[in-house]
């Protein structure tokens, strides 16, 4: 009885020798037709539709680079949490930003540390964000067709100064100066484009990020949580504030009651 226990427990230990897939012709063709991320109403007729909603934005000025994002992680409707970590540390001069699939984003962004941290050891210098940028695009591109959902921004200061990608699941790869990705990114891009300046004080800046989460939450219901917002500059990147974006709404709220009466 001892010994029939015994390789019951390890043949449930074993790890499987394959993945499960549709019992169908063409399991490939199958999955790309019902499972497939897609953007707008192009999944319509899809038997699962991949519901996802975030807000991240990034932008350079003068003062180094800020990087601020919500918290908010949802299924359709439904909020499954309200307090993801969408910014991944990769070191500690670069970080990353996730939007669309959590699993895919924050899987790829660690494997992404894993190289940037081999070639620091390969070459005994920081790996820069252009080639850290680079190496994500790759992965991309290799997986292309696969059905990841991703839409990151990667960003750092290195021996050229600050600098900012944005990389998605196909592979694309754009140098810019300010980004926002996710079902949000309208609301925040139009507070950005209206008080985006490259002379920002560092007040201003932190000002500035904090605003655009807090719009995009407030007019996106699959955006929310906790405003978590990060500075980077030559020394490194610092986070700055963790901030219930209710929180937010209340103070935004008396300044501009306080401003109509003045």
């Amino acid at each position: 009885a001892n010994k029939m226990m015994s390789s019951m427990t390890m043949a449930a230990a074993a790890p499987p020798t394959q993945f499960d897939v549709p019992n169908v012709s063409d399991p490939a063709l199958y999955c790309r037709s019902n499972f497939a991320s897609a953007c707008g109403n192009s999944d319509a007729a899809q038997t699962v539709k991949f519901a996802k909603g975030t807000t991240t934005l990034a932008f350079k000025f003068n003062g180094g680079i800020i990087v601020s994002v919500d918290s908010r992680s949802t299924m359709g409707a439904y909020i499954a949490s309200g307090t993801v970590q969408k910014v991944i540390e990769i070191n500690p001069f670069l970080l990353g930003t996730m939007a669309g699939g959590a699993a895919d984003c924050s899987f790829w962004e660690r494997n992404l540390g894993t190289q940037c941290r081999l070639y620091e050891l390969r070459n005994g210098k920081r790996i820069s964000v252009a080639s850290a940028s680079k190496l994500l695009a790759n992965t991309m591109s290799s997986y292309r067709g696969y059905g990841l959902s991703m839409g990151t921004m990667v960003t750092g200061w290195d021996e050229t100064g600050p600098q900012l990608y944005y990389v998605d699941d196909d592979g694309t790869r754009l140098k810019g100066k300010y980004f926002s990705v996710g079902s949000g990114s309208t609301y925040a891009y139009g507070v950005l484009d209206t008080h985006y300046r490259d002379d920002l004080t560092v007040e201003e800046a932190i000002d500035l990020g904090k605003r655009a989460i807090y719009h995009a939450t407030h007019r996106d219901a699959a955006s929310g949580g906790i405003n978590n917002l990060y500075h980077v500059t030559k020394e490194g990147w610092i986070k700055v504030h963790a901030i219930d974006v209710n929180d937010m709404h209340y103070q935004f709220k008396e300044e501009r009651e306080s401003g109509m009466a003045n």
